[in-house]
């Protein structure tokens, strides 16, 4: 199971592919937007952070924990600009974890986790 969500002020959860993976309930997508955007801090002042999208892709477990390392990719504006935005955006998912109000619906025998992909557009944010 997958979903994804925009971390801008706005929340957008939806399939991240067309292999039968459903939406988490939306109430849980929007928990989980909730809980990153009040660790997301950014350094004022970064050269091109407007044109700068973060993708951190993750695998939570039952308890709403992280499994394995979370995938990073970053694109547009300055190279230093990615870094620092990347990992802002990093610290701020390992800090709001777990999420605990995962739906237990979410979950069948054969699914053990759920993976989650967090979008980080700055040039969204009124900077």
């Amino acid at each position: 199971m997958a979903f994804g969500i925009t971390l801008a002020g706005f929340l957008s959860a939806r399939p991240v592919n067309a292999t039968g993976v459903h939406p988490l309930e939306r109430a849980a997508a929007e928990s989980v937007r909730e809980k990153v955007a009040k660790y997301w801090n950014l350094t004022p002042g970064l050269a091109g952070v407007k044109n700068v999208h973060v993708r951190i892709r993750i695998r939570l477990d039952r308890g709403g924990r992280i499994s394995g390392e979370p995938e990073v990719t970053a694109k547009g504006g300055p190279k230093e600009t990615q870094t620092a935005v990347a990992a802002s955006a990093v610290r701020a998912v390992l800090r709001a974890a777990p999420f605990k109000d995962l739906p237990q619906t979410q979950f069948d025998n054969e699914t053990r986790s759920v993976e989650v992909i967090l979008n980080f557009e700055p040039g969204d944010m009124a900077l």
